[in-house]
């Protein structure tokens, strides 16, 4: 009995290596996109003295744009994502070319309110909008994503958000 206990022990130790391994690569992504989100400030600092610098939102926006797709093209170049499937860019929905639309609004709207009302006040009404927006899409799985019900505490979450933007704003 006990050698059979200890003949199972390398598959428990394999399944519960593969758990803490899926752990940390969840942990990891959440670092990361915690990263991603602490750049949103300095981003849209510089694109506010673009625009005070150029007198001009529109083309402080339009500038960022054309740089950060030259990037990204250069991106596309090195491969490190795979090799695109050009041909199936007319298979695409044609909703979902929206989205350029959407960020360039968000990119403007993020400049012109930056220099109004500085980044903090910005960026937390900015993460609020997105929050209630994510939770909505995620609640009915609108756009192809992962349907995530609307539970007590993601409600609760956003309340709280709200509460900090009162405190942020006074």
């Amino acid at each position: 009995m006990t050698t059979n206990r200890l003949s199972r022990l390398p598959a428990i130790m394999l399944r519960v290596r593969s758990k803490i391994a899926s752990r940390c690569q969840i942990y990891l992504y959440l670092l990361l996109a915690l990263l991603s989100g602490a750049v949103l400030p300095i981003q849209v600092s510089l694109n506010a003295q673009l625009a005070r610098s150029l007198n001009s939102v529109a083309l402080a926006a339009d500038i960022s744009y054309l740089v950060g797709a030259l990037a990204l093209i250069a991106l596309l170049f090195t491969r490190q994502f795979g090799d695109p499937d050009w041909s199936a860019l007319s298979k695409a929905p044609r909703w979902s070319f929206v989205g350029g639309v959407l960020g360039a609004g968000y990119i403007t709207s993020s400049i012109y309110f930056t220099a109004l009302l500085g980044p903090t006040l910005t960026l937390g009404f900015v993460t609020c909008g997105q929050a209630i927006a994510g939770m909505i899409t995620d609640h009915f799985g609108w756009l192809g994503v992962p349907q995530h019900r609307m539970t007590r505490h993601r409600r609760f979450a956003i309340g709280l958000l709200l509460v900090a933007l009162f405190f942020l704003a006074q």
